[in-house]
């Protein structure tokens, strides 16, 4: 099986491997409501557990192999820790197929440029690796942080639309829609942006 691993100047990306579930697990408990608050997934108790991490990157390994997915861990460069994940994943539609890019970070970690520089490996891996051609990412729209972090690599604002979320407020856990930014990105990026991508920019 092909590995795939890059380095930028703090943190590394590298394909998720079932011996990563553990990791996976204890970031998932440490960071459980703001993960679950952004996710449009349902996530039972049962989703904490070792096995159900250990099935999850299963399930994402077999999907790279088909070419549908691509998962990878953010880790600090200085301690090898796991501090996020992040994901190309298609998706089919009536009108044809999309790459979206999906990610979390540690809360302990934001603010401080990772996702950042995470978000650019995953657009060289995209662009350069996969041959994807566009890439589009969500965010709802209090989500500045995340909005500045996708624009900053490039994105620009493509309308947006509902999408089923969970933890909507602090008074329910029901799932609700919510508006949500689309934002996109391409390869044919101008000079200026593939700077960013290659890490040739200041």
């Amino acid at each position: 099986m092909k590995k795939y691993k890059e380095a930028g100047e703090r943190i590394t990306i590298r394909y998720l491997e079932t011996a990563d579930a553990g990791d996976m697990l204890d970031l998932q408990l440490r960071n459980q409501r703001m993960f679950e608050e952004i996710s449009a997934s349902d996530r039972s108790e049962s989703f904490y557990t070792l096995e159900a991490q250990t099935a999850l990157i299963e399930g994402w390994t077999r999907a790279r192999e088909e070419g549908k997915r691509y998962s990878f861990g953010i880790f600090l460069v200085a301690t090898g820790e796991l501090i996020g994940d992040i994901s190309l994943f298609e998706l089919l539609l009536d009108s044809g197929k999309k790459w979206i890019v999906g990610y979390v970070l540690e809360q302990a970690h934001q603010g401080q440029g990772y996702m950042s520089e995470a978000i650019r490996l995953v657009l060289n891996f995209a662009f350069m690796e996969a041959g994807i051609k566009r890439v589009e990412a969500g965010a709802l729209p209090d989500n500045t942080g995340s909005i500045r972090v996708l624009r900053k690599a490039g994105f620009t604002e493509a309308g947006s639309q509902q999408v089923k979320v969970n933890g909507v407020s602090e008074r329910t856990s029901d799932v609700c829609h919510r508006e949500v930014i689309t934002l996109r990105r391409s390869s044919n990026a101008g000079a200026n942006d593939r700077a960013k991508i290659t890490g040739t920019g200041h």
